[in-house]
């Protein structure tokens, strides 16, 4: 279309009145104009400020802002005056000057406008203008100091400045600019567009948006009445409409607006340059901001690949246009540089407001699935990154010196954004140039669908992208299509103009009668594709629905007894029917109806599917069915929560209201898992059910049931053939060519997916692959093929492959984690993901998970994905960022359960993106679908030639929290695959035949308990329990209990039980064929169970998750072992979640957890070794057949307190430690005066300090600090400093309160050492709550005065009903002068179970346990060494006994104790030190007191099995208080090293000599405490 562009000559001759000057536009617009009447346009704009700092103008030197330099005139909705004005602009347009400037004049001395034709002399082109004369009575004097700057004249009405170009060649461009002001740089990059490009249009508004506004409140921009994009009766709005409006639907692509802003770097410092968007609300960005395409025909992709050259700027290195743009888009944008794609930046803000006046109108006029977008918001920086980069002042970026500010202050700025500029020029340059001859191609994979409504059929295809894409188009017609059959396109549905649609539904066809369809795509250039295949929505192998019901007049509706409380509120609805069909039975009262039917016999596959309208609710609306004896409910809705062994709610709340919808119903299946057997059904019941009379009753309407078992979707059958060519020898590897070839059978299907796993680990997508062996083996290999069909059936083939004969590759290893939550708080601004990026979350555990196994397992606890909306009932939902698949390729991940309660968080379109993006990068997964027959398909996987079948399951459907619409999934409703014990059964059978091993995943149990079961005992539900869950038609659904965190969802006793409570369900899919069951979703670790010989894993707790409770931090990896027998064994790797970061366990922290679920495994009858020197847990498989071995030994205590027990005086000993070899068994004899005992565990695993994968102790102040150089034993204590004048005392406690069990006593415990210590103590807060006050503070008995080695302290904690978590603080006082220091060591907190009597030995105790601790009363105080003597039984094989004797302060000045500590390896039961050759200790870690200087050998004699014994020595040096150390090897002290110190070290290795404690130290030059060769050779090589 070309403009009808009128310059008249009038008949009167040609007004005079109409302006003419020549020149540079851009020197008018912006510069120095001298033959114009005024310059410099922009500097005129009126100004005004109605918020100091709201927005940024740039420095304050560049043009500041006035308020009252200027006038803005406000137009309202039915101005007399726009209504002028669109004559004004439609002639303007049209290029008819003479009536435009005769209309000007007539309001000349109201409007001030005139017409002006500029001839620009420098780009020999004529522009026309309306333009605003100044008023010179304004003044901005910007800079009081610099009158240069100075600005006389602005607006009276500041309606804008508006210029044509009419001998354009992009007559369908138009730039705006609708904030002059605060977008200080938008002005000039938006003219050198305009100029560059040769638009149509140009438009700028006249006045600052702070000028005028609502003065409602405070200012926000939302709030401006002078922002032509916020407030809608402008001339700047009338000018657009002018522009386009005659365009639309002229010619593809037209119009073109480019809307030009800028934004300040100091509020978005890490954008990049340029940011494209088509607005707020319009993710589906197309051309020319993107080309969906391949073809990249877009302006981001017609910029240079670095748009800014090295050195362009002073710059070391050029910029990349990855780092250039942002844009606003779905799915994926990226930059191809023809070999290489690059991820284009998606814009997070800035894209243009949500309702801007001027994009809703365009995009208002053109169909939002058009291929080409109309709207283009640019956002450019002000001070891009770069600059800022190399620290380049503002005053260089914008040229400070030109006054007033003008275009010359910006030529870097110009400069740096030209590139954008030449991009959207080469863009135009393209389309205008490049002719689209080539048809989109063919569109596959298209299927037709009966919908409910009779006379709709539903279509879906694999769209088919073009770059030019103007519609799809389909065919259709009854029996068969011909040339003459009609076609429908985008004017019959518009959306068919949007390139990636995949669905459309057809209306007006009978789909009783077969329909024939195909499809093709159509673009802008007349090209038309291939027609598709032609599809019916009646396939072979189907046959119509049978009806089991349908309502008329004649309809007997009867009523049920005890129940149809409102008889009479019911009808035969004529009216309010489902569309196409027979009236319907509505329900209005308190009301339950049956309707008799012809009886029919279902089989286990028969679906029904029934329709029903929930117009408003009730407590229950159900539909139900019966054989006279039995009934089957479905509730579909209802705000009540129904108990699962009377009602089937999988369906509740997934209607809309007074919407039809239906509902497909498994009737055989359930009837058999219910009933077990079939019978024929003779009654429909309805039911709409309100017995609170205290509210009205809602209403439903059902419709028919059909039986839609004939017409369900067919599965394909698969077979597999292969050949086999000969071994040849390529790089010295033997490989063999197998040739594979596929047949599929399926009826109802005509395009297919395949699948290939070749049992090696390599795999392939085609229908007849041919693959490479090169592996060799002594067992065959497995490949397994899957085949899908288009309505999502499966199907499998198997084949068996003998590979070349060879060594074994087994064992095939799997590694399996706990639950992956990659949200929240990692995705947080200081979060982990944010600062270190998502591989970090799995690096630390990076050579243990993934690294170390064939497969890696674990359970997808969140959403990969930035669609959909939250679920409308859960209160706790969360997602996190697609790209996050990328931690999960990291750690090696291979197959993910989608089988839990958080996959429908954000409904169907984030669990679709999930699982698309998880296959796509090759993560297999299962759990989860659109569908139950989806949600239940297994995933499969082939590793050294054994395939692998993992099925997902969860029972934690939210029903028990009313969280309507439940999270499993039903036949036609997505979500997870449901766990009850029939579904289940089925699930096993269906790949029993196709796998070698069988992995059941399940998603249950009771959160934050420690053990399955029936109960969930960990804690009862609290006070008032049932009050907390609400209607569920509200947005909240279900409280939970503030006391043990907003974070637990089900923190109560399960009220959905499948029939079988956690052990017996896990147990039943053991005995149905299943190989291993793992269970995820308790977030606590849980027990082992090994049954018939088979695991149960019944909690792996946490991998990856952002919880901020201490319970859930321990965790574990399980590592498994398998063969062609199947899993041959399992170990334990203890992990630790440490301030959300999961590392490896070690030491005493790892060797607690791993004791911890040795305990909760025998529990299970299952026993693990713990061995504590490797830290891993090794799994017993054979309970009948391992073999253990006892270890005897004696326990004493020296220290003895004096107690009350049952009201008589006795004496109890400390806390004492229990041997970590094995666990202890029994209780063999004791003193005969002790006549209780009572065993203990530590609740404090990072008690010792060492850096074990734990900081849970909060050091948040430089008095509070771990110090390495003082410690008790290990490498590691607590220090706490304190000087008199200090106004608090030291406290440091734990991060996190931990749970505490108050029908337990507890003792707190610790080792203590001082320097001038005041009031030092160990402390317990217990509280009701996470957070919140505490309600009981107890300290241990006595706090510690003064100057103290190292002592242990410990003190019982008062019982408080209300205790449910504790807090331990380490507490140093203010000292009296001075500095006062502290450390502690080995601080915990012990959890005694019951006091037991001594009575008949032996006294056994069940094992493997976690007691750490046993403690003893006794009538009298024992004598030396009397004690008691135990067992601890050890499961598999220690280290060899090793005696390990270590000091903590090896060196001391005499006199001065020592502490000695052990870490012997082996079976140790009994410590035997010896000191000064003749002192005897029998403490596994004794103190010495040492009186005089000298060297001292420290012996340490430890018994193991059977009576073995190792011994090995430690030297003490002890100094005079006035000797001064020699330096490293000056033996002798003369301040040189020589032959001399050499000499004396020989000599005293061979006993020659003794040495002096400072020559002792000289000559230990290793520093381990023994001289020998080795440091003789050292110092001989310092002096040489």
């Amino acid at each position: 279309m070309k403009r009808s562009l009128i310059t008249i000559l009038s008949l009167f001759s040609l007004r005079a009145d109409i302006v003419y000057e020549s020149g540079d536009l851009i020197e008018f617009f912006g510069g120095t104009a001298p033959e114009s009447a005024y310059n410099n346009w922009v500097s005129h704009v009126t100004e005004g400020i109605a918020s100091d700092g709201y927005n940024d103008y740039g420095p304050e030197w560049l043009d500041v802002q006035t308020n009252g330099f200027g006038h803005h005139k406000k137009l309202s909705e039915y101005s007399q005056t726009l209504v002028y004005w669109e004559t004004i602009l439609s002639q303007f347009v049209n290029g008819d000057t003479t009536l435009v400037d005769s209309l000007l004049q007539d309001s000349l001395d109201s409007f001030f406008y005139e017409l002006v034709i500029f001839e620009d002399t420098t780009l020999n082109k004529t522009f026309h203008l309306l333009r605003e004369q100044i008023d010179t009575s304004f003044v901005d004097v910007n800079q009081i100091a610099i009158p240069e700057d100075d600005v006389i004249g602005s607006f009276r009405n500041s309606w804008g400045l508006y210029i044509i170009n009419p001998n354009a060649s992009r007559e369908q461009v138009l730039i705006q600019v609708p904030h002059p002001c605060d977008d200080f740089i938008a002005p000039y990059i938006a003219m050198d567009l305009f100029l560059e490009i040769d638009a149509f249009g140009f438009m700028i508004n006249g006045t600052g948006r702070e000028v005028e506004w609502s003065e409602e409140g405070t200012y926000t921009n939302s709030k401006s009445h002078s922002d032509p994009s916020r407030y809608e009766y402008t001339i700047f709005q009338k000018f657009q409409e002018a522009v386009t409006e005659p365009l639309i639907n002229a010619q593809p692509h037209w119009p073109l607006v480019f809307a030009i802003h800028s934004f300040d770097n100091a509020s978005h410092s890490t954008r990049y340059s340029v940011i494209l968007a088509a607005g707020a609300s319009n993710t589906f960005t197309n051309k020319p901001i993107r080309d969906i395409t391949d073809d990249h025909f877009d302006i981001i992709n017609f910029t240079e690949e670095f748009p800014i050259t090295e050195n362009q700027f002073d710059n070391p290195d050029p910029v990349h246009v990855s780092e250039y743009y942002e844009a606003y888009y779905d799915d994926i944008f990226n930059y191809d540089n023809g070999s290489t794609e690059f991820t284009i930046r998606k814009s997070t803000s800035l894209n243009g407001i949500q309702n801007g006046h001027q994009m809703t109108h365009l995009q208002d006029l053109i169909n939002g699935y058009s291929v080409y977008e109309p709207w283009v918001q640019a956002e450019m920086d002000e001070k891009p990154m770069l600059f800022d980069s190399l620290d380049m002042p503002d005053e260089m970026v914008y040229s400070q010196g030109f006054y007033p500010t003008n275009v010359h202050n910006f030529s870097m700025i110009r400069d740096y954004y030209h590139p954008f500029i030449q991009a959207v020029d080469d863009y135009l340059i393209h389309w205008e140039t490049t002719s689209d001859i080539t048809p989109p191609d063919s569109i596959s994979y298209l299927m037709a669908y009966n919908m409910d409504n009779p006379d709709q059929v539903y279509l879906t295809w694999s769209p088919e992208f073009d770059t030019n894409f103007k519609s799809t188009e389909i065919q259709f017609d009854l029996d068969s299509i011909s040339i003459n059959s009609p076609i429908i396109d985008f004017n019959d549905y518009p959306s068919l103009q949007y390139m990636r649609l995949n669905n459309q539904t057809i209306i007006g066809v009978n789909n009783s009668e077969p329909w024939f369809f195909r499809v093709r795509a159509t673009d802008h250039f007349n090209n038309a594709g291939p027609w598709s295949v032609t599809v019916s929505n009646i396939l072979p192998g189907h046959s119509p629905p049978d009806t089991i019901l349908m309502f008329n007049e004649s309809t007997i509706v009867e009523s049920i007894i005890d129940e149809d409380i409102d008889g009479n509120d019911y009808s035969i609805d004529t009216v309010n029917g489902l569309p196409g069909t027979s009236p319907s039975l509505a329900l209005f009262g308190n009301t339950w109806k049956s309707v008799q039917i012809d009886s029919f016999l279902p089989d286990s596959t028969t679906i029904l599917q029934a329709y029903a309208r929930v117009d408003s609710l009730s407590e229950i609306q159900a539909i139900g069915f019966s054989d006279g004896e039995k009934t089957l409910r479905y509730s579909v809705a209802g705000t009540e929560m129904l108990d699962i062994e009377e009602w089937i709610p999988v369906y509740q709340g997934t209607g809309q209201t007074r919407v039809w919808k239906s509902y497909d119903i498994p009737i055989g299946n359930d009837w058999v898992a219910w009933f077990d057997s079939l019978s024929a059904i003779n009654e429909v019941q309805f039911i709409n059910d309100n017995d609170d009379t205290s509210r009205a009753s809602g209403s439903i309407h059902f419709s028919m049931i059909l039986d839609i078992s004939p017409d369900l979707p067919i599965s394909p059958t698969v077979h597999i053939d292969y050949s086999l060519g000969d071994i040849r020898l390529e790089n010295n590897q033997e490989m063999v060519s197998a040739s594979f070839t596929s047949t599929v059978m399926d009826s109802d299907s005509y395009n297919f997916t395949f699948h290939w796993e070749f049992g090696d680990g390599n795999s392939s997508n085609e229908i007849h692959p041919s693959h490479e062996y090169v592996v060799q083996d002594d067992h065959d290999y497995t490949v397994i093929l899957t085949v899908e069909d288009e309505t999502g059936q499966q199907g499998w083939g198997t084949a068996m492959i003998q590979v070349d004969p060879g060594e074994s590759s087994f064992p095939l290893t799997l590694n399996y984690v706990g639950d992956i939550m990659m949200g929240r708080r990692f995705e947080d601004d200081d979060g982990i993901i944010s600062t270190l990026g998502v591989n970090a979350l799995y690096e630390p555990t990076y050579d243990i998970l993934g690294l170390a196994a064939d497969v890696t397992v674990a359970n997808l606890e969140i959403l990969l994905s930035d669609q959909g909306y939250p679920h409308p009932t859960k209160s706790i939902v969360f997602r996190c960022a697609p790209e996050n698949v990328g931690g999960l390729i990291y750690a090696g991940i291979d197959v993910v359960s989608l089988a839990n309660n958080h996959i429908m968080d954000y409904m169907e379109p984030a669990m679709i993106q999930t699982q698309n993006l998880l296959s796509e990068v090759g993560i297999h997964h299962s759990g989860a679908g659109m569908n139950s027959y989806e949600a239940y398909l297994p995933a499969l996987i082939s590793r050294k030639g054994q395939t692998i079948a993992f099925l997902s399951v969860s029972d934690r459907t939210g029903q028990y929290n009313n969280y309507q619409p439940y999270l499993n999934a039903g036949e036609n409703k997505p979500g997870f695959a449901y766990m009850t014990p029939y579904y289940l059964k089925q699930q096993i059978q269906s790949v029993r035949d196709i796998s070698d091993l069988i992995v059941v995943e399940m998603h249950s149990g009771s959160e934050y308990s420690y053990s399955p079961g029936g109960h969930y005992d960990s804690y009862e539900p609290p006070d008032g329990y049932e009050t907390m869950r609400l209607n569920p038609a509200s947005e909240i659904g279900f409280l939970e209990d503030p006391l043990m965190g907003m974070e637990v969802e089900d923190y109560s006793p399960r009220l959905d039980r499948p029939q079988m409570w956690d052990r017996a369900i896990r147990q039943f899919a053991i005995d149905e064929g299943a190989d291993a069951v793992i269970v995820h979703h308790p977030h606590i670790i849980q027990g082992l169970e090994i049954y018939n010989g088979k695991m149960i894993a019944h909690s792996l707790g946490n991998f990856i998750f952002d919880l901020n409770y201490p319970e859930t931090y321990p965790s574990m990896i399980l590592n498994t072992e398998a063969d062609e027998s199947g899993f041959t064994g399992y170990s334990i790797t203890p992990i630790y979640i440490d301030d959300y970061l999961t590392v490896p366990a070690l030491g005493e922290l790892a060797n607690y957890i791993l004791d911890h679920i040795a305990m909760r495994s025998r529990e299970l009858d299952t026993y693990v070794h713990v061995n504590p020197e490797s830290n891993r847990g090794i799994v017993i498989m054979d309970t009948l057949a391992f073999s253990s071995q006892e270890l005897d030994y004696n326990i004493w205590d020296p220290i003895w307190k004096e107690t009350l027990l049952e009201g008589e005086p006795y004496f109890v000993s400390n806390p004492l430690s229990i041997p970590n070899a094995g666990s202890l068994s029994k209780i063999t004899g004791g003193f005969q005066p002790i006549t209780h005992y009572r065993l203990g565990r530590e609740k404090i695993w990072m008690k010792n300090f060492e850096d074990e994968g734990s900081s849970l102790w909060n050091f948040n102040s430089n008095s509070e600090f771990l110090q390495d150089s003082i410690f008790r034993r290990g490498e590691t204590a607590a220090s706490q400093i304190r000087y008199d004048y200090a106004q608090d005392n030291i406290i440091t406690n734990l991060e996190d309160r931990m749970p505490f069990k108050n029908e337990f006593d507890h003792t707190i415990h610790g080792y203590i050492k001082t320097e001038n210590g005041k009031n030092v103590t160990l402390q317990i807060q217990l509280s009701e709550g996470r957070s919140g006050e505490s309600i009981l503070t107890s300290s241990m008995s006595d706090s510690v005065q003064g100057t103290k080695f190292w002592m242990p302290y410990w003190g019982d904690v008062p019982s408080h009903e209300a205790a449910n978590f504790f807090d331990i603080r380490m507490n140093t006082g203010i000292p009296d002068t001075g500095k006062s220091q502290t450390w502690f060591d080995d601080v915990g907190l012990v959890e005694w179970d019951s006091l037991q009597p001594f009575e008949e030995f032996p006294i056994s105790v069940m094992h493997p346990n976690d007691f750490n601790y046993i403690q003893v009363y006794a009538t009298q105080t024992p004598v030396a060494m009397a004690g008691i003597q135990m067992t601890n039984t050890i499961i598999g094989d220690l280290p060899s006994l090793d005696a390990i004797p270590k000091a903590a302060n090896p060196v001391i000045i005499a006199p001065g104790k020592v502490h000695f500590y052990d870490e012997s390896k082996g079976a140790v039961g009994n410590w035997h030190w010896v000191f000064m050759d003749q002192i005897n200790v029998y403490n596994q870690h004794p103190t010495f007191h040492f009186f005089n200087p000298g060297i001292y050998e420290v012996s340490l004699t430890v018994t193991g099995l059977n009576g073995e014994e190792d011994t090995d020595y430690i030297t003490i040096v002890a100094l005079s208080g006035d000797a001064e150390e020699y330096n490293l090897g000056d033996v002798n002290g003369d301040g040189s090293l020589t032959e001399v110190d050499v000499l004396l070290c020989v000599n005293y290795i061979i006993g020659l000599v003794n040495l002096e404690p400072v020559e002792f130290l000289a000559a230990d030059v290793d520093g381990n405490g023994v001289i020998n060769i080795y440091d003789a050779l050292v110092i001989a090589d310092l002096f040489n």
